[in-house]
């Protein structure tokens, strides 16, 4: 297949052309009916935003121009099948857990520091959860990847499972070979479902880590949107074996997406493939190039220091760049100073901040240098914030109660502070990155509620813990 082909686009395009009038929906019919102030922003937009007419295909049923958009980020990808997903990432992690999860099989194994959509998932199917701790990683001082030896204990005790679901990498680009993960879960007849949400770009090949669907994965979901150049929301779904229903996995992607899903995400997502093919063409040394020019830069102000894990089996995905205090500033106050003049990073935790560069080779990144030399000019010296430093000790492996059982318990209200014991009824999610610090069904200790006590203390915001500002948890009456 002709991978610089864009035939959903395409498609658009050939249709505005046309000049068509509109007797359907969405209701702002091409643009010409949409508020004066925003025309010129949304105008080019609106062009293509359409819905399923002739020439156009249906994304629940593709035939035609939708199918053949799929069918070429298979190819590339080296998938089976793929699907398009316009209700991001979220979508296919709830989709292809529920895929594999009956009336016979709901205990799926899962790594705790997944994004909260599996985590949704595993509630909405009444899933019995089977946490994987991961190790800490003492260089960037956040939580890694799960170890083989975990791994390994958890599918010898649970040989009954629907799944293993791994989350690879993880939001600061961390990342591992699956290749022996996989092999082992499939020697016990257990599907490997990945949410390789931030390594869409990962095809490329070296200096990227390897995708986890070179690694023999039987599901993985992709936000094109975070590294590709795609809309919000445009995300893919591939599928990598016959391990997999794909027509129970089909049924509920209908259930988890929108029944008019955006033809500009679509497009996007066309678009985002086959710039990547592009750029397995060019090559990648000079993007590489620039972002090691910009992590020296970075390395050179006072306070700070770009930070990588020196672990042998991980690996950093090029475009994270995580930058660490060394001041007494906290990794949330350096962003704030960054957003003062106007940079945006994509995250910040109590030590880093995380900044996430373009897929391309421009001069953003140096012109971006002095403005971050401002934000962190003269960062005050002192005792480096000791939140984060140090792991908070888990066992590597926890069995949640079984969501089912949880439906008709009693709820009530506890201080923090005399949580300890009670099982959560409720999530606390720092967000951004979005992964639950306690999860529902889990048995809260000590270390749940110092970490929660930190978090509330440098401000940070959080998702879930309806009462938290209050000091308060609930939990249920077991």
């Amino acid at each position: 297949m002709n991978q610089a082909k864009t035939p959903l686009y395409d498609a658009l395009t050939r249709h505005w052309a046309r000049r068509p009038v509109s007797f359907h929906v969405p209701g702002h019919k091409y643009g010409a009916i949409f508020p004066k102030r925003a025309e010129d922003v949304f105008s080019s937009l609106l062009a293509l935003d359409v819905t399923e007419i002739s020439g156009l295909d249906d994304l629940h049923h593709p035939e035609s121009v939708i199918a053949e958009a799929q069918a070429l980020a298979a190819e590339l990808y080296g998938a089976e099948e793929t699907f398009f997903l316009v209700n991001g990432s979220t979508s296919g992690n709830l989709a292809m857990i529920a895929a594999v999860c009956d009336e016979k099989k709901r205990k799926v194994i899962v790594q705790r520091n997944c994004h909260k959509s599996v985590m949704h998932a595993l509630q909405l199917m009444g899933a019995t959860p089977v946490l994987l701790s991961p190790e800490f990683d003492s260089d960037m001082r956040v939580a890694s990847h799960v170890c083989m030896e975990t791994v390994k204990e958890a599918l010898a005790l649970h040989r009954d499972a629907a799944a293993l679901v791994l989350t690879n990498p993880n939001y600061y680009g961390m990342s591992i070979d699956l290749t022996e993960i996989v092999r082992l879960a499939h020697d016990h007849g257990i599907p490997v479902l990945v949410d390789e949400a931030h390594g869409a770009h990962f095809v490329v090949g070296p200096p990227f880590p390897k995708s986890a669907l070179a690694c023999g994965a039987d599901m993985v979901v992709q936000s094109a949107h975070k590294t590709l150049p795609a809309m919000t929301m445009g995300a893919f779904l591939h599928v990598n074996s016959g391990r997999i229903d794909v027509e129970r996995l089909k049924y509920f992607l209908q259930l988890f997406q929108s029944s008019s899903p955006s033809y500009p995400i679509m497009a996007s997502l066309d678009l985002a493939r086959s710039y990547v093919a592009k750029l397995m063409e060019d090559g990648v040394e000079a993007i590489v190039e620039k972002i090691e020019e910009f992590k020296t830069a970075l390395n050179d102000i006072a306070g700070v220091t770009v930070v990588s894990s020196r672990h042998p089996d991980v690996q950093i995905d090029p475009l994270k760049v995580t930058v660490q205090t060394r001041s007494s500033l906290t990794g949330y106050e350096l962003q704030h100073r960054l957003e003062r003049e106007g940079v945006f990073a994509e995250l910040a935790d109590p030590l880093n901040v995380l900044l996430v560069c373009p897929l391309a080779a421009n001069g953003q990144l140096i012109e971006t240098v002095d403005k971050m030399k401002r934000a962190w000019c003269g960062l005050p010296t002192g005792q480096v914030p000791l939140f984060g430093s140090f792991p908070l000790l888990r066992s590597p492996l926890s069995v949640l109660v079984p969501y089912d059982e949880l439906r008709d318990v009693r709820k009530k209200v506890v201080a923090l502070e005399e949580a300890e014991g009670y099982v959560a009824a409720e999530t606390v999610i720092p967000y951004p990155p979005g992964v639950p610090l306690m999860w529902i069904g889990e048995r809260i200790d000590r270390s749940h509620i110092e970490q929660i006590r930190q978090f509330l203390h440098h401000q940070a915001h959080i998702q879930g813990g309806s009462r938290l500002r209050d000091g308060l948890l609930v939990v249920y009456e077991l």
